[in-house]
């Protein structure tokens, strides 16, 4: 701002203070235009008489009086006084004292923040640059990979794989051609020609053929699944046979001759007709033995004692199409011929085997007999 010439005003460069006419017209103040430059006149000076011993010196120089001792005050910094196009002392905010960082978690930061990246980059350097075979180095043995040994399968599985499954629709048919001849025979050649090697079981085929005693035919029919034989565990399709006799229905297999045809297996239809071994265990004593064609299932033995059951293998015996009556046949479990139809039998499945069986006299929920022997097993 323009100010009168009277008065000290002090300088916005070096902070001299002196009268006001001793400076310019301030017109580099921000935002004031600037102004007619104007000086200060100075008055002549007077005519100074000396004394004439001292005439012949020169007269001094005028020299403008000097204003009186003015105290200097430092120069305030104001925008309006700054020089153009310097910029503006920073500003400087303080901090909050809980918004500043910690020094040492800063330090604990950085130290894991390295550590991390320097195992990160000495895994890779080591395997990026680990050896192929050094020489003289031993190898590092792979961990052996974990093998659980496989249950063993049974003898039974293992021969039916490999048997092919039998055509049972031919089976059926050859069941009721021979069949229907054999209640039909009225000489011994025909009866003959449907039996499975007749020749052995003549005089039986000729007493059951009896006039008096010769019972008829009612139904045959196909018993549903595939049972196996024991030893071997070949299928074997099974029949029901019902006559006027045999309610309950008598078993009946096909046997294959030397010659390549299907024939009647005696044994099984006539000791399941006429239930010899339900006889043989009610009218036999402990000690007597004998021989029959029986079909098994595996069984948990709940018709034993329960003090019995872990000394017995057991198996549910069935001697006609229906499972009346019932019984049980049992064989030592550490006895070779226990361990031997442990192997042969499987959970669930049906097998027929030709046994050599006796009462067992024990207190059981139904009658029970004990499997001595067992055609085809080659521990005695």
């Amino acid at each position: 701002m323009q100010h009168g010439q009277e008065g000290v005003a002090q300088c916005p460069h070096c902070a001299h203070t002196a009268p006001r006419f001793h400076f310019g017209t301030q017109a580099h103040v921000l935002g004031v235009a600037p102004g007619r430059r104007t000086f200060a006149q100075v008055p002549p000076a007077a005519p100074v008489f000396t004394a004439p011993a001292v005439a012949a010196q020169a007269a001094p120089e005028y020299q403008a009086p000097m204003p009186a001792n003015v105290p200097r005050s430092p120069l305030q910094h104001s925008q309006a006084l700054l020089p153009i196009g310097e910029p503006p002392p920073a500003f400087e905010t303080p901090m909050p004292p809980q918004f500043r960082g910690s020094r040492l978690t800063t330090l604990a930061f950085m130290t894991t923040f390295a550590s991390v990246c320097g195992i990160a980059l000495w895994v890779w350097w080591d395997h990026a640059n680990a050896p192929a075979g050094a020489p003289g180095a031993v190898p590092a043995q792979a961990a052996a990979p974990e093998v659980r040994r496989a249950q063993p399968a049974s003898q039974a599985e293992t021969h039916a794989a490999t048997f092919e499954p039998p055509d049972t629709a031919a089976f059926a048919a050859d069941a009721k051609a021979l069949v229907t001849e054999l209640f039909a025979a009225d000489t011994p050649e025909r009866r003959a020609a449907c039996i499975h090697d007749a020749e052995k079981y003549g005089a039986e085929i000729e007493a059951w053929a009896h006039p008096a005693e010769r019972p008829e035919l009612r139904l045959l029919a196909k018993i549903p699944g595939l049972p196996l034989s024991i030893p071997g565990g070949r299928p074997v399709p099974l029949f029901k046979v019902v006559t006027s006799k045999c309610s309950a229905g008598a078993l009946l297999r096909l046997e294959e001759g030397p010659d390549g045809k299907r024939r009647l297996h005696w044994p099984t239809l006539i000791e399941t007709h006429d239930s010899k071994l339900a006889v043989f265990l009610e009218t036999s004593r402990p000690e007597d033995v004998g021989w029959f064609h029986v079909a098994l299932r595996p069984s948990h033995g709940l018709d034993l004692p329960q003090a019995l059951r872990p000394k017995y293998l057991a198996f549910d015996a069935q001697i006609a199409a229906v499972n009346d009556p019932h019984l049980v046949a049992c064989v030592e479990r550490e006895s070779p011929l226990g361990r031997f139809l442990d192997r042969e039998s499987d959970w669930g499945k049906v097998y027929l085997a030709r046994l050599l069986v006796r009462r067992l006299d024990i207190e059981a929920a139904a009658p029970c007999m004990i499997i001595v022997d067992c055609e085809g097993a080659p521990e005695r």
